[in-house]
């Protein structure tokens, strides 16, 4: 008797692990509670929650329908190249399938290796709840590898459940959205004597347009002794979850007075007011999925000394998909502050690529990668003179613009590599925020920091250019770090000259009159601006790689400033920048071995194990 049970154990782990009904009744099943939340439509119909423990991460859909709901994890946002899972309830019996659309029309094949977990599922009236979890890396090709990188996440549901056909086509009940799955958080403990100061937008008409970028500078609240910030909440008005998609907040130079407050507009405008040009840093960020940003237990952000922001910048992303209309928000960011002080003061370093039209991209180029150092010579006298025990780096935030496919922070010592720093291998855009470190990261002197950027300009046609339009390009990563020291930025910039040789421009007007300065020869750049001149370049792939080459190679002009618009001595100096390999995945930091699963799957096996088990229990 024991050997056939046995033989029982041995081909139930050899069946397909999701099967119609797996779960149990759904009466038995409560519901779990969720660390992470977020709407993914337009009408507040599709709610998506989600919690990650080590290698395994679980997900329950809430869905204003009775028939079957679908959610994928897609590269593009299209349905193309996706996994998928598609579930529902019928009969109070909820089912669960695991599908791809690898092909490239997106139509919807099971996947041969199901690795998708049903949890539980349970349907109302109106609603239906199902609830699966998967290995962040099941090591299935048709599944997609759950990383830290960003997620844009696929939707749909349709009014009936599949049938025997398969799924029935959702029509408009579809849509996508970008989120940070594996984002650790930080728990803090709030003092009983906190205070709050609000941000908040009031009353903008939000523009029936797909995305829209608000600014508007604030003032913070004037304090008469130092407090520290140890958390900001987002304030999202109640039925604009949807529409918010994601809140930066700028520090301001202290030169602005009481003048620039009170005038919202678009960013990024040709008419928008002067003032917001005087907000470059990021102070803080959140976007849609996150609870807020909690400092570490002994670290916060200094308010109400001379060295502190007086005035900040908020940004909003708006995303409108549908181009509804009518919808007025007021939504913004609460500051938590208290005046017991915590043992160190959090500060934010920019690093990367100095903003200027230096920083130049050519057209047509599937894949360009821009280097911005912080380089050893800047680390050294700055960590030196204040902190030579080094600065602990707790989050990190990766900022490029719409050309932007991949971020990552290299980190040396000595010049032997580190681990990465940071990364995002699947960057977007619309969806920025600060991600925590799964550990501190110490930064030493004579370390160096290198943030790459790669990008896409197949699309374009003419030169990118560094700057702050959305059309232009960033390459720059923000750093929270403790304990604060004098160094709010540390960056290079390629040398001007040897990037206007590549093209065979000889010689400029002198002295510069205007900017962008004019070429005097050759002929056929003959008072072009050098802007005019580098499109007027007959620009080849192969010409782009080697002008990629070129400036990977040539000297980089260092920007190490200190707050308040000063600067260590190193500021300005010419530099070749160090001989880097390029930057290849380590296989040695896969933390999944995968085996070969599918023999096993295979339906042919089971009889074969039932043969063999009969063997076993005839000889024994």
């Amino acid at each position: 008797m024991q050997s056939c049970l046995w033989c029982l154990v041995l081909v139930a782990g050899l069946l397909p692990p999701l099967l119609p009904g797996a779960a149990a009744a759904v009466d038995t099943w409560p519901r779990t509670t969720y660390r992470h939340h977020a709407v993914l439509d337009a009408n507040g119909k599709y709610h998506l929650r989600w919690d990650h423990h080590a290698a395994r991460i679980t997900f329950e859909v809430e869905v204003e329908t009775r028939g079957y709901v679908g959610l994928g994890i897609s590269p593009t946002g299209s349905m193309a190249r996706s996994d998928m899972i598609v579930g529902g309830v019928v009969n109070g019996r909820p089912y669960l399938k695991d599908y791809n659309t690898l092909n490239i029309d997106g139509k919807l094949n099971k996947d041969y290796q199901q690795d998708y977990h049903l949890e539980y599922g349970m349907e109302n009236d109106t609603h239906t709840i199902i609830a699966f979890s998967r290995d962040l890396n099941t090591c299935d090709n048709e599944d997609k590898i759950i990383t830290e990188n960003t997620v844009r996440v696929i939707w749909a549901y349709h009014p009936d459940d599949v049938g025997q056909d398969g799924p029935q086509y959702h029509s408009s009940n579809r849509g996508r959205k970008s989120i940070h799955l594996l984002n650790p958080e930080m728990e803090t403990s709030i003092p009983s004597d906190v205070l709050t100061f609000n941000i908040r937008h009031q009353n903008v008409l939000i523009p029936e347009k797909d995305t829209t970028y608000w600014c508007q500078i604030f003032k913070l609240p004037t304090l008469t002794k130092k407090h520290h910030v140890i958390k900001v909440d987002p304030i999202i008005q109640k039925g604009h979850e949807h529409l918010v998609h994601h809140i930066l907040l700028y520090q301001c130079h202290n030169s602005l007075n009481d003048s620039a407050l009170d005038i919202g507009h678009e960013c990024y405008h040709s008419n928008m007011p002067d003032d917001f040009l005087y907000c470059e840093s990021i102070i803080m960020a959140w976007a849609i999925g996150g609870k807020g940003f909690s400092f570490p237990p002994d670290v916060g952000l200094s308010l109400g000394t001379a060295d502190d922001p007086t005035y900040v910048l908020m940004e909003m992303h708006y995303d409108n998909p549908g181009f509804q209309q009518g919808y007025v928000d007021s939504s913004g960011l609460k500051l938590i502050y208290t005046p017991t002080l915590r043992k160190y003061d959090a500060g934010i370093i920019e690093t990367g690529v100095w903003v200027s039209l230096y920083h130049m991209i050519p057209p047509d180029m599937p894949n360009y990668i821009s280097q911005g150092h912080c380089s050893m010579e800047c680390l050294q006298e700055a960590l030196s003179e204040e902190k030579p025990s080094g600065i602990h780096v707790f989050a990190v935030l990766l900022h490029s613009h719409l050309a932007g496919r991949a971020l990552r922070i290299r980190h040396f010592r000595k010049s032997v590599e580190q681990p990465l720093l940071a990364y995002d291998d699947e960057f977007d855009f619309n969806f920025q925020e600060f991600r925590y470190m799964k550990e501190e990261r110490v930064l030493l002197p004579g370390d160096s920091l290198v943030t790459e950027c790669e990008y896409n300009t197949r699309s374009r046609r003419n030169m990118t250019w560094g700057g702050l339009s959305t059309r232009d390009e960033m390459c720059l990563s923000y750093l929270l770090y403790y304990p604060k020291i004098d160094l709010s930025r540390c960056e290079s910039l390629p040398e001007i000259a040897p990037q206007l040789k590549f093209i065979g421009v000889k010689e400029i007007y002198h002295p510069v009159m205007t900017w962008p300065f004019i070429i005097k020869s050759p002929k056929k750049y003959k008072n072009l601006s050098f802007t005019e001149a580098m499109n007027k370049f007959r620009w080849s792939r192969k010409k782009g790689r080697e002008f990629n080459n070129l400036v990977h190679g040539i000297e980089m002009n260092i920007r190490c400033a200190k707050h308040d618009q000063r600067e260590w001595q190193v500021n300005g100096i010419p530099v070749l920048p160090p001989a880097l390999k390029p930057w290849e995945p380590k296989l040695e930091s896969q933390s999944v071995t995968c085996r070969t699963t599918r023999q096993f799957l295979d339906p042919l096996s089971i009889p074969l194990s039932l043969t063999l088990c009969a063997v076993f229990t005839t000889g024994m």
